[in-house]
């Protein structure tokens, strides 16, 4: 059986209406009160996303600078998205699955190479692996096989060329692989077949099939014996008297006179002829392979360079909030609490009868999420001979609400000298000795009851007579 991913195909929206439309306990607010759960979560997870996507921009900006700065851009870049794509719940690449892709006939009429010794650093990550059923043409299309395959939903490529002195070092042209030594580059694509993955990387290359070299082939040497026959025997004569003349073969000199260098001109142009469309013929079938590999990266590209970030991001973020959903109302569902084993039970059972596929839930990492909320309360009980149980339950709903709805503030608390405003004091509650709340909607109360007294003020002074 193939290996599970830990991948929740839903988004938080749709998991949220179905999470709610499970069975609440009677005369209970419990499923708007989680949908309130579910936006105070999300907002939470949107904040702390947002300062990682500084972070990971800025240092993309700084490759650009090269040097020393460049160098650790580049580090932080790789460090950064590899926590972005696991939070997101991908999963590598491994080196024999490409080495698998690369040995696999491709689903492409094409036969596709690449030299991964051009690379300091290759990083593929993949997503959403799902079976489908396609047609593979064979026989020059006349016949045509079904073949299941493996397509990956998402794939990110991250790759950095290696720097200019290998390739000198190496005796290699970085201009015949489509490379830019030291070049870093970053890719998103769609839909793509497992078997297909190494047309992604820069540097792959079109090569003839054994196929494509017959087709070629034969025909060119089937018109090289018609026009062999037909064209250019009397040239052929001519020269092989030359030739025999030449080397002492032949006593005779044959005359060279204005017919015998018309046939000698008219045989030359004939191969002539011949050669270049073979040549073009070569050249055309090679571009309409390129053609077909152009057009299959342009369907499956999502995004390049910081536009994967963006995606990543809300991603990351929106597998980090599922995870949190999932594990709090699967606890919520079980007042008495469930052990590590039973709740990764519970929430896998919900998500293959929701999603119809076999997920594996990575119940730590929920479990973990939710602590840091402070929304799980753990009971460690220890048994005779049995050594220890931990259970885990979760923290009723309106206890939950508002201690994330108190995190929600303290990311926005400021302290009163930092404000400019006369009236700043009166602005502010007590808050038990932590920086108080700047409450917008005081605030613009305040300065609406302003205008409306100065506006009152004014229409007084034009009525009063003068």
């Amino acid at each position: 059986m193939a290996d599970r991913e830990r991948f929740v195909p839903q988004r938080v929206g749709d998991l949220t209406r179905d999470l709610c439309d499970l069975p609440w306990p009677e005369h209970s607010d419990g499923a708007e009160q989680f949908r309130a759960f579910s936006r105070l979560t999300a907002a939470l997870y949107h904040y702390e996303f947002h300062d990682r996507e500084q972070v990971i921009t800025e240092a993309w900006d700084a490759i650009g600078q090269g040097g020393p700065s460049g160098d650790e851009a580049a580090d932080a870049v790789a460090t950064e998205l590899s926590g972005l794509l696991d939070a997101a719940n991908y999963e590598p690449v491994t080196a024999a699955e490409l080495k698998d892709a690369l040995d696999r006939e491709s689903l492409l009429p094409l036969r596709l190479e690449v030299d991964l010794d051009d690379y300091d650093e290759v990083l593929i990550y993949r997503r959403g692996a799902h079976q489908e059923t396609v047609e593979i043409p064979t026989y020059a299309g006349l016949r045509k096989n079904e073949r299941t395959i493996t397509v990956d939903e998402r794939v990110v490529i991250h790759s950095r060329v290696k720097e200019p002195d290998w390739f000198r070092s190496h005796d290699r042209d970085p201009a015949e692989r489509n490379l830019v030594p030291g070049h870093l580059s970053l890719k998103q694509f769609q839909n793509v077949p497992r078997a297909d993955i190494e047309m992604l990387l820069p540097s792959t290359q079109v090569k003839f099939r054994l196929i494509d070299s017959l087709l070629i082939g034969v025909p060119a040497f089937v018109s090289g014996v018609a026009v062999l026959a037909t064209k250019l025997l009397p040239t052929l004569g001519l020269i092989a008297l030359l030739l025999g003349a030449w080397l002492g073969l032949r006593e005779e000199q044959p005359e060279l006179n204005q017919a015998s260098m018309v046939i000698l001109f008219g045989g030359t142009l004939t191969m002539a002829g011949f050669m270049f469309r073979q040549w073009a013929k070569l050249k055309n079938r090679k571009v309409e392979y390129l053609k077909i590999l152009s057009e299959n990266l342009y369907l499956r590209t999502l995004a390049d360079g910081p536009g994967v970030f963006h995606t990543l991001l809300a991603a990351a973020e929106e597998q980090e909030v599922a995870e949190v959903l999932l594990a709090y109302r699967m606890l919520l569902a079980h007042p008495e609490g469930l052990t590590t084993a039973e709740l990764d039970v519970s929430v896998e059972a919900y998500l293959r009868g929701t999603c119809h596929t076999d997920i594996d839930f990575d119940v730590d990492d929920g479990l973990g999420k939710l602590d840091r909320l402070g929304v799980v309360a753990k009971d460690v009980t220890r048994r005779l001979g049995r050594g220890t149980t931990t259970r885990f339950a979760a923290l009723p709903l309106h206890h939950g609400l508002a201690l994330l709805d108190q995190r929600w503030d303290d990311l926005f608390r400021h302290r009163p000298t930092d404000l400019v405003a006369d009236s700043a004091p009166e602005l502010l509650g007590d808050s038990g000795g932590r920086a108080p709340l700047i409450r917008l909607r005081r605030v613009v109360d305040r300065f609406r009851s302003r205008i409306g007294d100065r506006r009152t003020v004014r229409e007084g002074e034009q009525e009063s007579p003068d």
